[in-house]
């Protein structure tokens, strides 16, 4: 590590001595990549979706990295960190297609990052949001935020069914923005959030199309793309796209939590200010920066910037690995084939029999009753993560469409066997799930009837559990249960 005797500025390659692992030869990719990575013995991960997996170089180069913060931490804030981060946002605007790297901040994950262009909106009553059914919850919430705090402020609702087609979906999307256009008061402003891939089901969308179908009636276009950087290429330049949000700590590889924001030229005079508000920030007007909310995005508060950072070592470690279309193509055959073993071990189906939705992830029904399925039930949904993480395995379950699913991540530590593995589990553990629930004499007022009526009333739907006694079938928590000291309630399927 070298560090500056004066102010003089480093690069990354300065701070960070090389690691002799890239001159080595990578293996193919399987269960010869696990020693890269730090899980535990045994555990079987198949869920890369949700928060990522950090290989053992990159989180070697964020030990560097925090090393080098704490030799001088003024130095560091008020200087060393600048050309790094800039040297960071240049490599993402050329690996996503921005134009300029002034079109790239960073922000700590994609929640972050939609909320903060939302909230930079100037609303106003008769304003529409538009949102889907599958909208990602925080997301989901910030609208009806601003929907319960701005007067007259409406929320439009596009229903995302699973099954289906992308035809199908790109007809329904523009039947839907049709409808909404043509009902909107006159002067009104109407905002649509788009996924590139939805996270539950795990599902890659016609994202461009359905974007230009918004900008084709003059409707602003925000793409949550939390799933989307290292796991499709993107050429943002050509998406038309207002705004664009994508976490790098899910399938690039940095520290959680990373993720970018591209604010492209044509939308930067929206965004006025970061959250919290910047102290570089400048009012709107004449004396203004062009730039002043990349300004604003540098620094707004203290910060470890170090998952930021580790960006760069996670693009060496993908190079290193094979590069982008090797990762690519791995994930995706490897997400279709897993997904028909798994529908075979469990008897069911893959969502998505012909690929059209599937990239690295694929989703499978669960072998649970129907009678257990017509309403969605926290407590189904609690047991089979808990039963899961009890067998050292996990991968994300969700209820769409009054059925309950699995949906599976796969990544280059990942083989077919796995999936093998995890089907046997899973038939075990709905059965486990289906016997107890049988017995468990479960008030039906402590159902939720849909994962929107328990986003509305989360109390009926939680569960409890004594960790105390383990992991056991969960017990209802309803309006005359005391939950004790030592009790732990959550739903399962809100996680990303």
């Amino acid at each position: 590590m070298t560090s500056p005797n004066s102010l003089e500025t480093l690069t990354l390659d300065q701070v960070l001595k090389p690691n002799s692992l890239f001159q080595q030869s990578a293996p193919k990719f399987g269960h010869d990549f696990l020693k890269y990575y730090s899980f535990k013995a045994g555990f079987l991960n198949l869920n890369n979706g949700s928060f990522g997996a950090l290989p053992k170089v990159v989180t070697e180069a964020c030990t560097e990295l925090t090393a080098w913060q704490e030799e001088n931490t003024d130095y560091f804030f008020r200087i060393g960190f600048i050309p790094p981060l800039i040297g960071v946002r240049e490599q993402l605007a050329k690996f996503v297609g921005a134009s300029d790297v002034d079109e790239i901040v960073m922000v700590a994950n994609t929640s972050t990052g939609m909320g903060v262009v939302l909230r930079n909106f100037l609303w106003k009553s008769g304003d529409i949001i538009i949102r889907c059914n599958t909208t990602y919850a925080t997301v989901y919430k910030t609208i009806q935020y601003i929907h319960d705090t701005t007067p007259g402020v409406q929320i439009s609702e596009f229903q995302l069914l699973f099954p289906t087609t992308r035809k199908a979906v790109l007809k329904g999307w523009q039947k839907h923005i049709d409808n909404v256009k043509l009902n909107a008061p006159k002067g009104s402003k109407i905002v649509a959030i788009v996924d590139s891939i939805v996270a539950n089901p795990g599902a890659s969308m016609p994202w461009k199309e359905m974007v230009k179908i918004c900008k084709d009636a003059g409707i602003w276009a925000i793409v949550d793309g939390a799933h989307s950087v290292g796991q499709e290429p993107l050429d943002l330049k050509t998406s038309g796209a207002d705004f664009f949000v994508s976490s790098a700590h899910k399938w690039l590889n940095a520290k959680r939590g990373c993720a970018f924001l591209w604010i492209p030229k044509k939308s930067r005079d929206i965004m006025l200010t970061t959250i919290p508000t910047s102290a570089s920030y400048v009012s709107p007007g004449p004396d203004r920066p062009e730039t002043n909310i990349v300004s604003q995005f540098q620094y707004n508060g203290t910060i470890d910037y170090t998952p930021y950072l580790s960006v760069d070592y996670a693009f060496k470690w993908r190079e290193w690995v094979g590069g982008e279309a090797a990762i690519h193509k791995y994930c995706n055959r490897l997400a279709r084939e897993g997904g028909k073993v798994l529908a075979r071990v469990m008897d069911t189906n893959v969502m998505d029999p012909d690929g059209e939705f599937t990239l690295a992830m694929v989703n499978v029904v669960l072998p649970i009753a129907k009678d257990l399925s017509a309403v969605y039930d926290a407590s189904i949904a609690t047991a089979l993560t808990n039963k899961l993480l009890a067998q050292n395995l996990f991968a994300v379950t969700f209820y769409h469409r009054e059925l309950w699913w699995t949906r599976v991540s796969a990544q280059i530590w990942n083989d077919l066997s796995d999936f093998e593995i995890l089907g046997n589990a899973l038939v075990s553990i709905c059965s486990e799930i289906v016997a107890e629930h049988k017995n468990a004499n479960i008030p039906q007022n402590s159902k939720a009837q849909s994962f929107n009526s328990y986003l509305e009333r989360p109390f009926k739907g939680a569960v409890a559990h004594d960790y105390n006694k383990g992991l056991g079938y969960p017990q209802p928590v309803t309006a005359t249960t005391v939950v004790p000291v030592g009790y732990h309630t959550h739903l399962a399927s809100i996680r990303p």
